[in-house]
């Protein structure tokens, strides 16, 4: 079992409380958004893995390729019990998404991870290529403004990178919960 934590990263620095209370804030908030049956045992696992996933990312600037394996072979499951999205929806999101990072990889030389590409992938897969579009608007807003709030404090400079896991994993979150109904409210614009 020890080779298993150190291999994951999850050693005694690891904050349990902290991914333990944000993990049931948002279990809570699954229920309150009424989501029930295979829906709401698919989020309780998506979120499980969001929390970890935005963890390690924060902690270690690194998303690891086994725990977004882990949330792939979880995502094919829930697809499978028609937990989540449509699975044309699904592949549709895992290519978009993958596109659009692999995008802004090579237009920023870099600045993004492969990690963060692959992990982009495969919340695409879960939440369906509607709602990842909602996830990645709410994860570039709340990285830029966290990152406008670090530089203003003086806390980070222009040039320095900041982990886009958290954003990410906060994006994936409100796609799940609201994804469907913020691309209707989109939509609705036009």
């Amino acid at each position: 079992m020890k080779d298993f934590a150190e291999d994951w990263m999850l050693t005694t620095e690891c904050s349990w409380r902290g991914l333990c209370g944000v993990t049931t804030l948002a279990w809570a908030g699954l229920l309150a958004f009424g989501l029930a049956g295979w829906r709401l045992a698919g989020g309780l696992a998506f979120v499980l893995g969001l929390t970890v996933m935005g963890w390690l990312d924060s902690r270690t600037g690194f998303l690891p390729d086994r725990g977004n394996l882990v949330l792939a072979l979880l995502a094919l499951l829930f697809l499978t019990l028609g937990a989540t999205v449509p699975f044309a929806d699904a592949v549709l999101g895992c290519l978009l998404g993958g596109f659009l990072l692999l995008s802004i990889r090579w237009l920023s030389h870099g600045g993004l991870g492969l990690g963060d590409v692959k992990y982009v992938m495969v919340l695409g897969l879960w939440l369906g290529w509607r709602s990842l579009l909602a996830a990645l608007l709410t994860a570039f807003v709340a990285g830029a403004f966290a990152a406008c709030c670090l530089i203003a404090a003086g806390r980070a400079s222009r040039r320095q990178c900041l982990p886009f896991g958290p954003f990410l994993s906060l994006g994936g979150y409100v796609g799940y919960v609201k994804g469907v109904e913020l691309w209707q409210a989109y939509q609705s614009c036009f």
